[in-house]
């Protein structure tokens, strides 16, 4: 597994986009709007599957979070989940967040091999 995880870790962004769009096509999932606009699943799909590989944790399917029960908690949530892409799908960052977010991915790398 731990092979599986360093493969997906090290693809070009390019096969990423590639295997999220086979599996939209397999699963026979829509991939253009009523307007024929393309949806994006397959960046999705890429994106969950290298979540997954740099062992991040999946969002819960209800939502961010529970307003009612614990408001503080959702608005962290929905402040995390909301990440600016550039024209290439990669999440926009600063220099800083970027090397700490390197440093972090490679050090899990170094635990799971």
């Amino acid at each position: 597994m731990s092979d599986l995880k360093q493969a997906l870790l090290n693809a070009k962004y390019i096969d990423m986009i590639t295997l999220g769009d086979f599996v939209v096509r397999d699963c026979g999932l829509p991939d253009t709007d009523e307007d024929g606009n393309l949806m994006p699943q397959a960046n999705e799909i890429a994106a969950a599957l290298f979540r997954w590989a740099a062992g991040a944790e999946a969002m819960p399917a209800e939502g961010l979070g529970d307003d009612q029960n614990n408001p503080a908690e959702a608005d962290t949530a929905e402040d995390a989940a909301f990440v600016e892409y550039d024209e290439n799908g990669d999440p926009l960052m600063d220099a800083e967040t970027a090397e700490k977010l390197e440093a972090e991915m490679k050090a899990q790398a170094e635990e799971t091999s």
